[in-house]
């Protein structure tokens, strides 16, 4: 049996050759690089590279764990205990992996997705649903696969911590996200910095402080300036929720969802969206 590690002499052997009688790489390794006819050099066939703790950059005992072989005759609260350990170290590397992919993602979809959105160019794209062009933001953000939550960060969170970097600022809320996205839009990045500071210098960075100190300092969004969420038009239509408790007609919604069924599917898609999926079943 040739030896499933790397760095150890291989005995070549009838199975492990080719029936053309070309070697064989054995599990794990790689031949070097053989020439053709022409003299010109072929690459030879590259094992797949498994990702490791230590490039990942992090600490030393998962990557133990990771290395640790596994005691398949030990007693069962040993195995298992080992099992557990390796399973841990494993998620963790996993998680690294995703938050490293995650950002690459940002890194790359992040200015395509702004600049969609500014430019408005959404528009001029045909939803596939109906043929045509896309009557909504969302709906663009389906055809081409970008969820409204990261679109949202691309969009809004993004450029904020761009424009904060340097004031340990964190991870943003939804709410620190509306109260300074639009001084960032309409006053520019020292505005939205100015706006940090002065909350921070106060010891309060949560949503209603950032909000007092943005209107104290007159940078609240106008009517006509208002961020990219603000109505286009007065003809736009609004949806307003007048029902009081108690006073929830069923009945009432159903006529206007069968009078309006395409209206009627994207708010609830939009209103399922905001609460969350738990939100779909009682």
């Amino acid at each position: 049996m040739l030896p499933p590690l790397t760095g150890f002499p291989v005995n070549v052997t009838p199975e492990s050759e080719g029936r053309s009688g070309e070697t064989v790489s054995p599990p794990g390794q790689t031949l070097p690089a053989q020439a053709d006819g022409q003299g010109a050099e072929l690459a030879g066939p590259t094992a797949p590279v498994i990702p490791t703790a230590v490039a990942e950059g992090l600490p030393a005992a998962i990557h133990q764990a990771l290395a640790a072989e596994l005691p398949e005759g030990a007693a069962p609260g040993e195995i298992i205990t080992a099992c557990e350990k390796r399973l841990h170290a494993a998620q963790t590397l996993r998680d690294a992996m995703e938050r490293r992919a995650l950002a690459a993602y940002f890194h790359y979809a992040g200015p395509a997705v702004r600049l969609a959105n500014s430019s408005n160019c959404w528009q001029h794209i045909a939803d596939p649903a109906t043929g045509k062009p896309c009557r909504s933001w969302s709906a663009w953000l389906r055809v081409v696969g970008v969820s409204r939550q990261h679109a949202y960060r691309m969009v809004k969170e993004e450029p904020l911590l761009e424009a904060l970097e340097g004031l340990n600022v964190g991870e943003l809320g939804v709410r620190q996200i509306d109260v300074l996205s639009p001084v960032l839009t309409n006053h520019g990045k020292d505005k939205v910095r100015l706006v940090w500071t002065t909350a921070a210098d106060a010891g309060d960075t949560r949503a209603p402080s950032l909000e007092k100190i943005r209107d104290q300092l007159g940078l609240a969004a106008s009517p006509v300036n208002g961020d990219d969420d603000s109505e286009k038009s007065s003809s736009t239509p609004v949806l307003r929720f007048q029902a009081g408790p108690g006073t929830f007609d069923e009945s009432r919604v159903r006529e206007v969802a069968r009078a309006q069924p395409e209206v009627s599917l994207l708010v609830a898609r939009t209103i399922l969206s905001e609460l969350g999926e738990s939100a779909a079943t009682p």
